[in-house]
């Protein structure tokens, strides 16, 4: 009997010290940046417990006090920040479908499945149309091509895109993923009277070219089985996890979150996330499906307010007390609201996604329930109406520390800034604006004077708001170092340099994929630095950003994510 119990007992003593017993990882020998403080920080070891971050600083001390069963991860050389976030995407809504599909875009694509060159000139566009329905193999399957922009591709007849591609059924989707353009085949596949359409005034019938609601109306309709597949969604989210884990992200947010289906959108995310574990997506709902569900705001919030105790999970989070709203139109069709008119272009039109007025009554039903709000902002106009919007809110009821959050911010004047500066303002920047759109918007658009201050970021920083930066992906790739090259160097597209006074600092930079994009999520403490008390999640470099040449820094190889605790490497 006594032998019988000391054996139980043996048992019981094991199991209770296999439960018992956490398990540590020692992260050490590089270079270990904790982006907290004011300047660049360097501690010698990271320690995380499971998924916390439980010691930073010296590596004796860490080998000394942690069990000699901790796993050791040398780093051998190479470079531990922050895992990356991007505070502002459209992975589900949109990007799993464009990824899913062909790309033409006026610049380079490099992702991990593959590079798509850009292509620019009307000629050079309409031949890559034809050699890419030439490479089908079958030539009766849809085909689905992303990236056109008139400014660089000329304008699209029907008659010259049914001549590119034959009797394949193609839709082309505009770069601001906002309008089509649809070949007689694929008309004639999915049904499509042109006649029939009722948003007429979105509508060139003689060319097939859908945009607004015109093109909502389609997709909800005739085109739901190419935008809803959800074989194609699953390839995407497969390409879109590949893409972030290629450019070191481990926390990507939607904003505007679903944008019209949402068991549609959240079963893609659900399904990549699961498939592939080592980033946290972040949700936030906006006015887009509340327009799509034509529900009245009280009606929505009430909705909302259920989202994450049905669709949390370990990796998918909806964020507490966020709203998003949608103000002006996209740059990239220049239908931004501008405070000047546009240079010549007489086809360019100013538009508020909905009117002014409207907005402001969504805005305030969400700031009197002390939201914090999220505003797409593009142009001057549009920053300048909506400051007007908030210090009339802070009039009627004062709120400290609101928090409310500019996003995008093409093109925003120096008085501007400074009202954001003094309404507390927060903001959260699309670097790419600068690369792909100073160019060509010096010509048409902008002008020289504008396209050269797009996306003046140290306007902000220095008034002591803070920034960050996003990509909007897939209006841009989701790669946090090809934002940072661009807003610590101003650089563009041709190579050139725009007002380089308007940079960022190198620290600013890093905060901004860090930190500071954190801070725009209200994550600060749980993400974004090296700290104890914080998750252990990082992003692995295989060179260090505050030591090498800033015009290098988007060329640094991702060597993989630290997620939860848990290492994968690329």
């Amino acid at each position: 009997m006594l032998k019988k119990l000391l054996v139980l007992l043996f048992f019981v003593t094991i199991s209770f010290n296999s439960i018992a017993s956490p398990h540590y990882t020692i992260f050490y020998g590089g270079d270990i940046i904790t982006m907290e403080g004011t300047a660049t920080e360097y501690v010698e070891a990271v320690v995380a417990e499971e998924d916390k971050i439980v010691y930073i600083g010296s590596v004796e001390h860490a080998f000394k006090h942690y069990p000699n069963s901790s796993t050791k991860f040398n780093l051998k050389g190479r470079t531990l920040l922050p895992g990356f976030i991007d505070p502002h995407a459209h992975p589900a809504s949109i990007g799993a479908f464009i990824l899913s599909h062909d790309i033409i875009a006026a610049h380079d694509w490099k992702l991990p499945h593959k590079t798509y060159p850009g292509v620019s000139g009307h000629g050079n566009y309409l031949q890559a149309i034809k050699t890419l329905i030439n490479e089908k193999k079958d030539p009766s399957q849809s085909v689905v091509i992303w990236g056109y922009n008139k400014l660089w591709h000329g304008d699209l007849s029907l008659k010259e895109l049914d001549e590119a591609t034959q009797q394949t059924p193609t839709i082309i989707l505009h770069h601001s993923t906002h309008e089509i353009f649809v070949n007689s085949t694929a008309m004639k596949q999915y049904a499509i009277d042109s006649n029939k359409i009722k948003a007429k005034k979105h509508a060139d019938t003689t060319n097939n070219h859908f945009w607004g609601k015109a093109f909502l109306e389609l997709k909800k309709d005739k085109l739901d089985s190419v935008f809803s597949d959800p074989k194609a969604l699953k390839l995407g989210m497969d390409r879109v996890s590949n893409m972030l884990l290629q450019n070191g992200i481990t926390a990507i947010t939607e904003l505007g979150f679903p944008s019209e289906n949402l068991e549609r959108e959240y079963s893609t995310l659900k399904y990549a996330t699961e498939k592939s574990p080592y980033y946290s997506v972040y949700l936030i709902p906006g006015m887009s499906e509340e327009v799509a569900l034509k529900m009245r705001v009280h009606q929505y919030f009430k909705r909302i307010n259920t989202y994450a105790e049905k669709y949390n999970t370990q990796n998918i989070t909806f964020l507490p007390n966020q709203f998003h709203i949608v103000v002006d139109g996209s740059i990239y069709d220049l239908s931004l609201q501008m405070q000047e008119d546009f240079l010549n272009c007489a086809d360019c039109k100013s538009e508020w996604t909905i009117p002014l007025k409207n907005s402001e009554i969504l805005f305030n039903y969400y700031w009197n329930k002390n939201y914090k709000i999220h505003v797409d902002i593009n142009g001057d106009l549009g920053v300048k109406k909506y400051n007007a919007i908030v210090k009339r809110a802070l009039e009627k009821n004062p709120r400290e520390d609101h928090k409310t959050t500019y996003h995008n911010l093409g093109y925003f004047t120096s008085y501007e800034a400074q009202n954001m500066a003094t309404l507390d303002i927060k903001a959260s920047v699309n670097p790419n604006y600068l690369w792909a759109l100073s160019d060509k918007y010096n010509e048409v658009g902008f002008g020289a004077k504008r396209a050269d201050n797009m996306v003046a970021s140290r306007q902000l920083t220095k008034r002591g708001i803070p920034v960050s930066l996003h990509s909007e992906f897939p209006l841009a790739p989701a790669n946090p170092l090809h934002l940072a090259w661009v807003a610590a160097n101003r650089i563009v597209a041709s190579g050139k340099i725009k007002r380089p006074v308007e940079s960022l600092s190198m620290f600013n930079t890093i905060k901004g994929i860090t930190l500071t994009a954190a801070r725009t999520l209200d994550l600060e403490n749980e993400l974004g630095s090296i700290k104890e008390g914080k998750q252990a999640t990082f992003t692995i470099l295989k060179q260090n950003p505050f030591k090498i040449d800033p015009f290098n820094i988007k060329d640094i190889p991702v060597a993989g994510v630290v997620y939860k605790g848990k290492v994968k490497l690329n």
